[in-house]
């Protein structure tokens, strides 16, 4: 789960990172209750969970309260990357002497958490690790370790930073290092980490995202404000059938696996054989008769499908149940759309014989290809 910027900082705030004054603004009449107790110029930020904002407009500076207000308005009147803003962040202006990079992310390679951090912040990661990567430090962190001060120091020492600031930047990526792994985080990034001509560090904005799988050991996190209103309408209803739902685009593919590393396999068998998956779907370990059924009913709904493939391995499910979810769906939809199952597994012969009866391409014993390439020259016919 992604966190808004002001959530993001409440918690770097009560990790003891520094973070500017601010106030959170809902609308346009909560302007009055706090232009009067503002130390102008100010910054007004949209709160959205997208990137791209600042090039979009969704960040301006106001020197007054005539120029905050319009500022709030001409936000709240916008949708920043199809988000409706919800929230806007009035945050005050700093003397900024240096912007810093610090950050975790997951290390693909190694699965390992691993801290960045550059003194040359302000700019996208990605751009500095390609363009710049020579100012990019990188060091894994082990998720069973307690570090200290002097690990921070030693791994800053290879870093160019000021022996001034040098304990200071220790001390703050010790704290984001709590934060990372306190809160089950897949990313928790300060950039900028802005250095004052007073030689304060603040975190200038936030960017944090939390494992979805451990936010029930965080119910401050859970108790934030709901998220319903960034989900499609489609997305909406698989959160409420706990069916793991993601819509890819304007694809023509719809997909339902078994597990998750099987869908993104079969999604790259789709695009190999000249289709363009439209959705990721995964059912999990509890595929029901009514669970399979609610996610193709999602399926044949997302707009632009002409064909569904249907991948699944009965294990701990059970491929008469699911076969039955197919059923009751095709029965009662009557899809138009092309459709191929691929199951496999406990109980398969019965589910098998249940979607023969209703005439629906079976793969049996071949491959994903296999039944990829089925589907695709249905769709030539």
């Amino acid at each position: 789960m992604k966190l808004y910027e002001y959530e993001g900082k409440k918690i770097f705030q009560d990790c003891g990172i520094k973070i500017p004054s601010n106030q959170i603004v809902e609308s346009e009449s909560d302007v009055s209750k706090i232009a009067d107790r503002l130390q102008y110029p100010v910054f007004v930020k949209s709160q959205i969970l997208s990137g791209g904002r600042k090039k979009s407009g969704g960040v301006k500076k106001a020197s007054n309260e005539k120029e905050l207000l319009q500022s709030i308005q001409d936000i709240f009147s916008t949708n920043f990357n199809d988000e409706p803003i919800q929230k806007v962040l009035v945050e005050g202006s700093l003397e900024i002497e240096k912007e810093i990079y610090a950050g975790i992310t997951v290390d693909h390679i190694s699965s390992m958490p691993l801290l960045l951090f550059s003194m040359y912040g302000g700019i996208e990661i990605e751009e500095l690790a390609a363009n710049s990567p020579e100012y990019l430090f990188q060091m894994n962190l082990e998720p069973n370790k307690v570090y200290y001060l002097y690990d921070m120091m030693d791994f800053l020492s290879g870093c160019d930073v000021d022996n001034i600031i040098k304990r200071d930047i220790a001390q703050t990526l010790l704290k984001l290092i709590s934060v990372y792994f306190t809160y089950d985080c897949i990313t928790a990034e300060i950039n900028p980490l802005c250095l004052t001509s007073g030689n304060d560090l603040y975190a200038a904005d936030s960017k944090m995202e939390i494992d979805d799988s451990a936010l029930f050991r965080h119910p401050e996190i859970e108790s934030f404000e709901a998220r319903d209103h960034t989900l499609s309408e489609l997305e909406l209803a698989a959160k409420r059938q706990g069916i793991a739902y993601i819509r890819l685009g304007k694809g023509n593919i719809g997909l339902i696996a078994g597990g998750a590393g099987l869908g993104m396999a079969t999604m790259d068998m789709i695009s190999h054989f000249g289709g363009q998956p439209a959705n990721f779907l995964d059912l999990g370990g509890n595929a029901t008769q009514e669970k399979t059924a609610g996610a193709l009913r999602l399926v044949l709904e997302t707009p632009g499908i002409q064909g569904v493939l249907i991948n699944v391995f009965g294990g701990i499910n059970n491929c008469y149940e699911m076969a039955r979810g197919v059923i009751e769906v095709y029965d009662s939809m009557e899809p138009w759309q092309s459709m191929v199952v691929k199951m496999r597994g406990h109980s398969q012969k019965e589910g098998w014989d249940l979607l023969e009866k209703r005439g629906i391409p079976l793969v049996k014993y071949g491959t994903t290809s296999d039944a990829v390439k089925i589907l695709m020259d249905s769709l030539k016919e």
